[in-house]
C-alpha cells in the first residue's frame, strides 16, 4: 500500500488546493468579475444553449480521451475546433477546453506523483513560464474578442492551424521512421523463418530444434504475454534524442537543473580504440573519453525549457491545446530526458497552469460554456479508459497513423472554416461558397474523428473476442 508521506506531493496537494480558493478580500478589489453577465449587449454573454447538447459533448469528449489516452496529450487539439465547428464561439472553446484540461490533468497528475514519475524542480519552472505564456495568450485573445467578437474566431482558427502544421512536422515523420522500422523488422522475421523452412527441408537437426521450441518456452511467452497487457499503468518508452540532446546538454549556459538522460555517449569499435586511422579520429576518441568521465549529461540549462513552456502557454490560451505532445516530444528527443519522467513533470505543469488559467483568466472573466462542461467530462472519462484498453492490441506506429490523421483532418477542417469566419467578421464571400465550405469542414471533422474511434474499437473488440476463445490445448483436453 502507497501512503502520501512524500513532503513534495504534499505541497503540490497543498498548491492544488489554494487554485480552488475563490477570489475574494484584497484581490477582489483588484480583479473584478464582470457585473452585467447575461446582457444581450455584454461582451461575456453567456452561451443562450444553441450550441452542443450533451450527447454531442460527450461524444466530443469520447474522441479526446481516446486520445488522451494514446499519445498523453489532454485532447485540445480536438475538442476546440470541433467545438467551433458545432457552433460555439472560440473563445468560449478555449476556456471550456482549459477548464477540463484542468481537472483531468491534476488527477493523472497525482497518479504520477505517487508512481514517483515526477521532477518538482523541472515542474514549477515549467509551470511559471506556462502561466506567464497563458497569460499573456488570454490577453491578446480577450483583447480581440472585445473588439470584434467574430473576428476572434478567424484568429483562434489561424493559431490552430499554424500549431498544428508545427506539429504535424514533428509527427507525421515520426510516423513514417516508426512504419519503416516496422517493415524491416517483419522483413527480417520472414527472412528468418525462410532460412529455418530450409534448414529443416536440408535435415538440419539444430535448425529444427531452432525452428519447433519446446511448449514451456511458448507457454512462458503466452505468459508474459498477458502480463504485459495486463499492467494497468501506461508505459513511456524512452525515444532515441535527436543529436541536438546532446549539445544542449553540454552547453555552459547556467543555471541548471538535474534531468534523468538518455543521451549516451559513441562507443567507438575495438579496431578504432586500438589503432584511429589518423588525427581526427584520435582527436574525436580523445573528446568521447573526456565528455564521459566528465558526465556533463544529467542536467539541462534551466531557460530553454522556460521558453519552451512560455511558448506552450502562449499557444494553449489561444488554442485550447496545452501543447503537452510537443513539449513531450522536444523534451524527450530534444533534451534527452527521460520520457516517464517528463510525462509526469508536463502534467504537474499542465494541471497548475491550466487552473491558474481557469480561475484567474477564462473562469473569472466568464469565458466557459457551462452547458457543454458535462458532456465533455462524461465523454473524456469513458474515452481514456476505453483507449487505454484498445492501444494494448495496436502496433505504435499505426497508433502514431491514426494521430496523423486526426492532426491533418483538424487542419483541413480549420482551414475550410475560415472563409464563414470571415463572411461573419464582414468579409465580402459569397454566401454559397461559405455554407458549402462550412459542411465540408464538418465532413472532414467527422471523417477523422470516426476513423480514430473506429480503428480503437475494432481493435478492442477483436482481442477481446479473441482471447475469450478457448486456446488449443484446451479444445485438445
Amino acid at each position: 500500500m502507497i501512503h502520501l508521506s512524500d513532503r513534495r506531493l504534499l505541497f503540490f496537494l497543498i498548491i492544488i488546493c489554494a487554485i480552488l480558493i475563490p477570489v475574494t478580500g484584497i484581490c477582489a478589489d483588484t480583479i473584478k468579475p464582470p457585473q452585467y453577465i447575461g446582457n444581450t449587449n455584454n461582451p461575456y454573454i453567456l452561451p443562450d444553449g444553441s450550441g452542443p447538447g450533451f450527447w454531442l459533448s460527450a461524444a466530443i469528449g469520447l474522441v479526446a480521451g481516446m486520445l488522451s489516452s494514446t499519445i498523453g496529450a489532454g485532447g485540445g487539439l480536438i475538442v476546440v475546433p470541433a467545438l467551433m465547428t458545432a457552433g460555439i464561439s472560440g473563445i468560449y472553446a478555449v476556456g471550456s477546453e482549459i477548464f477540463r484540461l484542468f481537472l483531468f490533468s491534476a488527477i493523472e497528475a497525482v497518479r504520477m506523483g505517487l508512481n514517483k514519475r515526477i521532477n518538482y524542480k523541472m515542474a514549477i519552472i515549467m509551470t511559471a513560464g506556462t502561466a506567464a505564456g497563458g497569460f499573456a495568450g488570454f490577453s491578446l485573445s480577450s483583447s480581440i474578442f472585445l473588439a470584434d467578437p467574430a473576428g476572434t474566431d478567424v484568429f483562434i482558427s489561424t493559431m490552430i492551424i499554424f500549431w498544428l502544421i508545427i506539429y504535424s512536422f514533428i509527427i507525421i515523420p515520426d510516423f513514417r521512421e516508426a512504419s519503416h522500422k516496422y517493415a524491416l523488422e517483419l522483413l527480417r522475421k520472414e527472412n528468418a523463418e525462410k532460412e529455418k523452412e530450409a534448414a529443416i527441408q536440408t535435415g538440419a537437426s539444430q535448425s529444427t530444434e531452432e525452428a519447433t521450441p519446446p511448449k514451456e518456452a511458448a507457454n512462458s511467452s503466452k505468459t508474459e504475454k498477458k502480463s504485459t497487457k495486463d499492467s494497468a499503468l501506461i508505459s513511456f518508452p524512452d525515444e532515441e534524442p535527436w543529436e541536438i540532446a546532446r549539445t544542449i546538454r553540454t552547453m555552459n549556459f547556467p543555471p541548471y537543473i538535474d534531468f534523468p538522460t538518455t543521451v549516451k555517449d559513441k562507443v567507438l569499435a575495438p579496431e578504432e580504440e586500438l589503432a584511429p586511422t589518423n588525427e581526427e579520429a584520435l582527436d574525436e576518441a580523445k573528446k568521447i573519453v573526456d565528455l564521459s568521465e566528465a558526465s556533463p549529461y544529467s542536467r539541462i540549462p534551466v531557460l530553454p525549457a522556460f521558453l519552451l513552456a512560455t511558448v506552450g502557454g502562449f499557444f494553449m490560451a489561444l488554442t485550447g491545446s496545452a501543447g503537452i505532445v510537443l513539449s513531450f516530444t522536444v523534451l524527450t528527443k530534444g533534451f534527452g530526458c527521460v520520457a516517464a519522467i517528463v510525462a509526469g513533470t508536463d502534467l504537474v505543469r499542465l494541471a497548475l497552469s491550466s487552473g491558474a488559467l481557469t480561475m484567474g483568466a477564462f473562469g473569472l472573466n466568464g469565458f466557459i460554456n457551462i452547458y457543454c462542461i458535462t458532456g465533455l467530462i462524461a465523454g473524456t472519462m469513458t474515452g481514456i479508459h476505453l483507449g487505454g484498453k484498445a492501444i494494448r492490441y495496436i502496433e505504435p506506429y499505426r497508433i502514431k497513423g491514426l494521430v496523423s490523421l486526426v492532426v491533418v483532418s483538424v487542419i483541413i477542417n480549420r482551414l475550410l472554416a475560415l472563409p464563414g469566419q470571415l463572411r461573419k467578421a464582414g468579409a465580402d464571400i459569397s454566401y454559397g461558397i461559405s455554407t458549402t465550405l462550412d459542411q465540408s469542414a464538418l465532413y472532414i471533422m467527422i471523417i477523422g474523428m470516426v476513423v480514430f474511434c473506429g480503428w480503437l474499437f475494432y481493435a478492442l473488440v477483436h482481442d477481446i473476442i479473441r482471447d475469450m476463445k478457448p486456446t488449443l490445448d484446451e479444445e485438445a483436453k
